[in-house]
């Protein structure tokens, strides 16, 4: 059994875009150390707040 483990990074809405308020790679690394696999990022870019979601999984008992 797996189980399933989110992170939230707000996104910034600016002039010429939009950016991350953190960096994911320092969020993919660090849940990776504990163990966890990164399975997709999924934009919530229009929301009211906008956010990325970050997935990780992990086999249940590590």
């Amino acid at each position: 059994m797996r189980e399933y483990s989110f992170v939230s990074i707000p996104i910034a809405r600016r002039r010429g875009g939009t950016a991350l308020k953190g960096d994911y790679r320092d969020v993919i690394q660090d849940k990776a150390a504990s163990g966890w696999e990164f399975v997709q990022a999924i934009p919530f870019d229009t929301d009211m707040q906008p956010h990325l979601d970050l997935v990780f999984t992990r086999e249940v008992g590590q």
